[in-house]
């Protein structure tokens, strides 16, 4: 009988043990393998999420420009400047911003002399680019042209939903990311890319 209050006695005592110098040093190693790696992670792709926001920002005004001349059934357009790019109809495709100007004062003097206002009116967007540098490739074309201050490249949008097809690379300070876009979507088909920082 009283080996078997012993034995339980053994049994319903909490356990004493904790974890060994070995099992702490493991854990240790995995939370600080994991938190270097976030960190890399973090520097790494500094520059790669510059490259890939601007990407991002490109499709969606290319996007537009597809759904808005698809809407409005008349040719749209993104204009590609030395640091922007520039939505708007087609007739005004490569306008420098102060001709720009000048056709819009000329609209509001024949909206205010009388004339109707147009059913749909025209939808203008500009995406700065300011610390990338652009440059476009057309279909056929071997090497990508560098945006010029006094040469714009137009990219056409038509109101069947095709566009033109089209590559465009933006250079970074510590990077590049050439896209190419698909002509019936206006998305971005394929893409390459090489992040230094």
């Amino acid at each position: 009988m009283k080996h078997d209050t012993i034995h339980q006695q053994r049994f319903l005592r909490p356990s004493a043990r904790g974890f060994t110098l070995l099992e702490m040093v493991i854990v240790l190693a995995l939370i600080g393998m994991a938190m270097g790696g976030a960190i890399a992670m973090f520097i790494v792709t500094s520059s790669e999420r510059q490259l890939k926001s601007a990407a991002a920002d490109l499709e969606l005004l290319s996007k537009k420009a597809r759904s808005i001349a698809m809407v409005q059934q008349r040719p749209y357009a993104i204009t590609f400047f030395e640091n922007s790019a520039r939505m708007s109809p087609l007739a005004e495709a490569g306008y420098t911003d102060e001709e720009l100007e000048a056709r819009l004062e000329m609209e509001q003097e024949m909206l205010d002399g009388g004339m109707a206002a147009p059913k749909f009116p025209p939808v203008r967007e500009t995406l700065m680019i300011d610390q990338f540098a652009l440059s476009v490739r057309r279909w056929g074309a071997v090497n990508f042209v560098p945006m010029l201050r006094n040469d714009p490249q137009v990219w056409r949008f038509d109101p069947n939903g095709i566009c033109e097809p089209m590559s465009v690379r933006i250079d970074y300070e510590d990077g590049w990311m050439e896209m190419d876009f698909h002509p019936l979507s206006a998305g971005i088909r394929d893409s390459s890319m090489e992040a230094r920082r």
